[in-house]
């Protein structure tokens, strides 16, 4: 019997209808082995060598995969074909090798599973790569010691649980100097004008004002508007110049994994994560190429493959004379894979009667669509310029455009998807030189200038890829980490940061320049890949590293001061006890207001906002009960949501905080129904407890009686029903 090894059950499932049967397939179910998830796990002392630990959930798996290894006449390993899979290859030979006697181990690659890739990786087994190894477990190394080293740091000098990492350390700072950017923006007023011409067969068309005797006119506000309206109504116009010429649109390169990505975000509003997972189980099942990738080569078969298909589906106009094939632009493309495919170009998304997922539709859809337009010709348009002048010297200008050949949109036209608005088409006139032209109105339209928009999913990671930094396989993890951690936030599809990210990346640029520096970060990935070309040894790269950060590490910890770290700066207010000025500091629930002279005073206040609650901090809760001036704000705590004096310290009054669900007692009329927190789950109950005792496990919305659910009988949460 032969042992065959790959990650996941859904892998080795589809690898079981291509192998014959005397070869056993089980799942690692991921990494077997990793550094350990407290302490370093990484000798310092001697040359960085990991110390490797078989995590609690892979001790059953690991177990099992012993047993049957004891019956295999050879284990061959057929992890994903990258740095990742390669290491875990690597991980499972070391552990399951016999301490006595010998077992023939086998890798095996290949970069789609159909049964000719499969069978053609299975005639030629290989060796494991310890280059793509070494430069795996460099990676993992480097960026313990950065997040074990820096984040401890970062608890002590700005809040607890934070963290920091080569990657992410990266792309928060880019979304924090982003909206630092949009911040000291100031936007400027501009105008635009726009004529609607009629011509002497009375057909009208639109041309915008653009020039006054050949020079830009630019429009400052309505006054000026208004006096170039005037002045153009007396005017006379005729047609200056007339130029057609043809355009072309040619396709989109196929997609690599931060291309498609980006596909997912804008296409679909996907987050990278999502993306990501669905082109995961379109490869575990077979459809699809290996989706970590920064290349866009493709394979001759595919190719040619592609190119019969377009040729019978549409016609041998929509071919050019030869298959077209594309070369990778990414700064640090690494190992030879090819650009991200169908694996089967007759598997055609929604037609060909195999069902997917959701997701995974949407996902195929682009990448097949993709596939097959990267390979046929471009868009062809006619477009016309045209030049109206006008006696005193103004210019305006249309532009008209008709496709002549529609070309890869064929594609889309076929899936029955929408165009992007390439498509669109404005007919002018038949016009001739010096034709005179009526103008019939003018329209004026208020504009301002825009500072650069957010960062979303798609251009985050473009930036990320255009600046070099991180891999394919590591920007939906990284864009996960960020959110996850507390430094951003989504408004929409768009990362917003939070205090706490201003704080850390200004510590990090001032303290730690390497760590979130982008061409230092560039660099390393570049080296870390010729670790895995095998043109360097990664031992070298990470003490030429550690030991200069480790020194500043050290120094920065006992220079730095938490109260300096965290000031944001001073307020316009002034503190009621002592008169000092109030400074922003950030605390562990946001930013509050503080007294400079702290410690000597104490005096310290919220801020509306910053609490966690939202519209709510507006809403009146009341005067305090225990104090003259106080007044009942909401604030978060360790344990959710509670109203407390705004006297605090001095007055230390609170009360639980119960959210309404937008209904009056079912039972008594008078009280709202809140969410009450009891010692097993959230219940619904009266807000005018104990004089009201209304309570429910079930939402009164839905339910509408209110009754409670028996016994035993499976509940569902409160927040689920609400």
């Amino acid at each position: 019997m032969k042992l065959v090894i790959v990650e996941s059950p859904t892998k080795a499932k589809t690898l079981s209808t291509i192998l014959p049967k005397d070869y056993k397939i089980e799942a690692s179910m991921g990494h077997i082995r990793d550094l350990p998830k407290s302490g370093l796990g990484v000798d310092i002392e001697h040359n960085y060598e990991p110390e490797y630990a078989v995590p609690a959930k892979a001790k059953k798996t690991i177990t099992l995969l012993k047993k049957q290894a004891k019956d295999a006449e050879e284990i061959i390993l057929a992890t994903d074909p990258d740095r990742e899979g390669e290491a875990i290859a690597w991980h499972l030979e070391e552990l399951l090798k016999p301490k006595k006697g010998n077992l023939k181990f086998g890798r095996v690659v290949f970069h789609e599973l159909t049964e000719s890739a499969v069978k053609e990786a299975f005639s030629k087994l290989g060796e494991i790569n310890m280059d793509l190894v070494d430069a795996q477990q460099a990676r993992r190394v480097l960026d313990r010691l950065v997040g074990y080293k820096l984040s401890p740091l970062l608890w002590k000098k700005v809040m607890y649980g934070l963290s920091a990492g080569r990657v992410q350390s990266v792309a928060v700072r880019l979304v924090v100097e982003r909206e630092r950017e949009r911040q000291v923006f100031k936007p400027e007023e501009y105008w635009t004008m726009k004529g609607l011409f009629e011509t002497n067969g009375k057909e009208n068309f639109e041309a915008q004002l653009a020039e006054k005797q050949d020079k830009k006119l630019e429009i400052a506000n309505k006054e000026s508007a208004k006096k170039l309206e005037d002045d153009l109504r007396d005017d006379t116009f005729l047609v200056s110049s007339i130029q057609k010429s043809k355009r072309e649109i040619r396709p989109y390169a196929p997609l690599s994994t931060s291309a498609l990505q980006q596909a997912g975000s804008n296409v679909f509003g996907f987050t990278a994560k999502r993306t990501m997972l669905a082109a995961q189980s379109l490869f575990e099942e077979g459809y699809i190429t290996y989706h970590r990738t920064d290349s866009l080569s493709l394979s001759p078969a595919f190719v040619n493959s592609a190119r019969d298909f377009i040729g019978s589906q549409f016609g041998k106009s929509y071919l050019p004379e030869k298959g077209v094939f594309y070369k990778t632009k990414s700064k640090n493309a690494q190992e030879a894979h090819e650009a991200i495919r169908p694996t089967n170009v007759l598997f055609i998304p929604g037609k060909s009667g195999k069902k997917l997922k959701p997701d995974e539709l949407k996902v195929y859809s682009l990448i097949w669509k993709r596939s097959l337009e990267c390979q046929m010709e471009p868009v062809v348009y006619d477009q016309t310029s045209v030049s109206v002048i006008s006696g005193k010297g103004y210019l305006f200008k249309a532009i008209g455009s008709q496709v002549k050949f529609d070309g890869w949109h064929v594609v889309g036209k076929f899936l029955g998807i929408e165009s992007n608005g390439d498509d669109a088409q404005i007919q002018l006139p038949n016009l001739s030189g010096n034709d005179m032209l009526v103008l019939k109105s003018l329209t004026s339209e208020q504009h301002f200038t825009q500072p650069l928009a957010r960062y979303t999913d798609a251009t985050l990671i473009k930036k990320m890829e255009e600046i070099g930094v991180g891999r394919p396989s590591t920007y939906a993890p990284t864009l996960t980490t960020i959110q996850t951690r507390g430094y951003v936030e989504k408004e929409g599809k768009a990362f917003l940061p939070k205090d706490v990210a201003y704080v850390v990346v200004d510590l990090l640029v001032e303290h730690f320049p390497n760590i979130v520096d982008f061409s230092f970060t560039a660099d390393m990935e570049a080296n870390l890949d010729q670790v895995a070309e095998g043109k360097k040894k990664w031992v070298p790269l990470i003490r030429e590293f550690y030991e200069p950060f480790i020194k500043i590490l050290e120094e920065k910890d006992k220079s730095l001061s938490k109260r300096e770290v965290t000031n944001l700066g001073d307020s316009d207010e002034k503190c009621p006890d002592c008169g000092k000025t109030l400074v922003f500091k950030l605390g562990k629930y946001g930013k509050f207001l503080s007294c400079s002279g702290y410690p000597d005073c104490k005096y310290a206040k919220p801020l509306a906002g910053e609490t966690g609650g939202g519209e709510d901090e507006k809403k009146d809760y009341g005067k305090c009960p225990n104090c003259e001036d106080g007044l009942m704000i909401l604030k978060q705590g360790r344990f959710g949501k509670f109203i407390a004096c705004s006297n605090y310290p001095k007055c230390k009054t609170t009360q639980n905080f119960m959210d309404k669900i937008g209904m009056k007692c079912p039972k008594c009329g008078k009280g709202d129904v809140v969410i009450k927190k009891a010692k097993r789950r959230n219940f619904f109950g009266c807000s005018r407890y104990p004089d009201c005792d209304y309570s429910s496990w079930k939402n009164p919305k839905l339910e509408g009686d209110g009754e409670k659910v028996k016994r035993g009988k499976k509940r569902e949460s409160v927040t689920s029903l609400i």
